[in-house]
């Protein structure tokens, strides 16, 4: 939840003044322009392209890659996408390959590593194809919600590109910038995007901005291939749902029941405090299971502080819990957010133990050390959910 689609989902009226002061003055008459790549794309019957996207998680040092191969082939009878599709995609150096599989009935997510499949909204994975991306950014343009610049030509790896900048987002939140481009760098030769990038300052989470950039290069385009049929394409053999696994290992996944007694649990926060749950019994505890980057994650920093400063001096505190997160990423993560309740990390074993597979999911733990309440993901309503709960707890 972690992605570049849900980074720049919230756009305002654009800050022009600084946009020109961004971009500068040169414009190239002559540069292609978005509908005109989707015109192009849309010529061809079938096309497939390599991609590699290179990823800064907030607050790491490296980057995260992930290769793509993707094959689309036009259905201009189907209403939902008008392409069916498949998408092999490899994260860093997994040796695992995850597909997405379009055949204009379902979006199918196959898992090789465990054998199983599950149905998926396709309007998530739609954006992540070029062509959906592009009519993503088109559609902005159209109805005047994205500006495009059209700037100096440039080149890259000896390839000379023109280059677009479509400002998504350029404002200012509480006197601070708040923005979002993406630039396309487009082959003048087979005016195909060689990369595109994009940058964002997002100021919607915590209190503290988001940098986000994320650079993907395109590549080895072919068009009009006679070996392609994606329509006959089908879940492999074998294949199963999650639900069909093992009765023992859906009991490790379903979440701890109301009632039964809290996993007792050890951990130190990021710059080293010790804290265990036993220390906490006789208060109203909230585990934040969560990791940097996720979507509902970080939309839940302010209202976690919010809650914090709300039952201050009261006998309730928050614990967020990261099993992926370095100490250095959480110290910096929570100087970013100005946060006031503390994160422990190394909690793999805790993960474990409280059944979590989806983030965030939200623990409430009541004054005897039992499992008072769970729910999982976040929603716009989630302080109103949480008082109720809290309030209940604290007056028993």
């Amino acid at each position: 939840m972690n992605s570049m689609i849900y980074l720049i989902r919230k756009f305002t009226k654009p800050f022009t003044c600084i946009a020109f002061v961004l971009f500068g003055k040169n414009v190239n008459a002559q540069i292609v322009s978005v509908q005109q790549i989707i015109g192009k794309l849309e010529n061809h019957k079938n096309f497939s392209y390599q991609s590699v996207n290179r990823m800064r998680e907030i607050f790491a040092k490296d980057t995260v890659t992930t290769q793509t191969h993707t094959v689309l082939e036009k259905a201009p009878e189907d209403r939902s996408f008008g392409y069916l599709f498949n998408m092999e995609t490899k994260n860093g150096n997994d040796q695992f390959t995850n597909i997405d599989l379009y055949n204009g009935q379902d979006l199918i997510h196959i898992t090789p590593k465990d054998s199983t499949y599950r149905k998926d909204k396709l309007e998530y994975i739609v954006q992540r194809t070029l062509p959906g991306y592009l009519r993503w950014m088109q559609g902005r343009i159209a109805k005047g919600l994205s500006k495009v610049v059209k700037t100096s030509d440039t080149t890259i790896n000896a390839v000379d590109n023109y280059h677009l900048i479509v400002n998504i987002r350029d404002t200012l939140i509480n006197k601070e910038h708040d923005y979002s481009y993406v630039h396309l760098y487009i082959d003048k030769l087979s005016g195909m995007p060689n990369y595109i990038v994009a940058r964002s300052r997002d100021m919607s989470f915590g209190d503290g901005a988001t940098i986000y950039y994320s650079e993907t290069r395109y590549f080895d385009y072919q068009f009009d291939q006679n070996n392609i049929d994606i329509a006959s394409m089908t879940i492999p053999k074998d294949f199963h749902p999650p639900k069909d696994q093992p009765a023992l290992l859906k009991e490790q996944t379903d979440l701890l029941a109301l009632g039964s007694a809290a996993p007792g649990w050890t951990l130190y926060t990021a710059d080293g405090k010790k804290m265990s749950l036993t220390q906490l019994k006789g208060k109203v505890v909230l585990m934040d299971f969560y990791f940097i980057g996720c979507a509902g994650c970080m939309l839940s920093l302010k209202p976690l502080n919010n809650l914090f400063e709300k039952y201050k001096g009261k006998n309730f505190v928050i614990a967020s819990i990261t099993e992926r997160d370095s100490k250095q990423s959480v110290l910096d993560f929570e100087k970013n957010y100005h946060l006031r309740y503390p994160s422990y990390v190394n909690a793999a074993d805790v993960v474990k133990s409280y059944h979590v597979n989806s983030f965030p999911t939200f623990y409430y733990i009541d004054k005897e050390g039992k499992i008072a309440n769970v729910h999982v993901g976040y929603g716009d309503d989630f302080v109103e959910k949480a008082s109720v709960i809290i309030d209940d707890l604290l007056n028993k």
